[in-house]
């Protein structure tokens, strides 16, 4: 029996490694001076915080709105499955986001490319943009760190310091100048 796309699309895929997926893990110095736990996650990582019912829901809430706005779009004819695999990839892609992040950027791209069906990294691309444009801003909005203000060190000051470390260098003229 082949399974309905209501329950293909609710089976949430095996996570990938989530290795490499922070800003600055490949040796992009992005964000300055900020430490790495600083860096904002690419995604919100939203379906993280669901428990597994909760998740269904949320990705059977993705479909629906994605089914909604394919609709706009020529849709050629297609076989039950591969329209229930396509949603699926959907649901894999937009997961972490929430529901009313999906449906702001369906319809950005919608506003934006009216004649030209949108794939999911259409999508995410619109999603995670604004989300690096959020967090640009955000991080250019906390204050910054003060510089110490420095002193100059005097010529007796420095004298004191070498004196210390043991350091005498040679002088030119006075008493002790071979020269003179």
């Amino acid at each position: 029996m082949k399974p309905t796309s209501s329950e293909i699309t609710t089976q949430p895929k095996q996570p990938f490694s989530q290795t490499g997926t922070q800003a600055g893990e490949h040796g992009l110095a992005t964000q300055g001076n900020l430490p790495p736990a600083a860096y904002p996650s690419p995604t919100p990582q939203h379906a993280k915080s669901l428990l597994p019912q909760e998740l269904a829901d949320h990705r059977q809430k993705i479909a629906s709105e994605v089914k909604i706005v394919l609709s706009a779009y020529f849709r050629p004819s297609e076989d039950d499955d591969i329209r229930a695999g396509q949603l699926a990839w959907w649901c894999d892609e937009l997961q972490d986001w929430t529901q009313e992040q999906v449906v702001w950027a369906l319809r950005q791209w919608n506003r934006d490319s009216p004649d030209k069906r949108p794939t999911p990294g259409h999508i995410l691309g619109i999603m995670t943009a604004m989300r690096g444009k959020r967090e640009a801003a955000r991080l250019a909005a906390l204050p910054k760190p003060e510089e110490p203000t420095r002193a100059p060190v005097t010529a007796e000051r420095a004298a004191e310091i070498m004196a210390a470390a043991g350091f005498a260098p040679k002088t030119f003229g006075g008493a002790n100048n071979p020269l003179d």
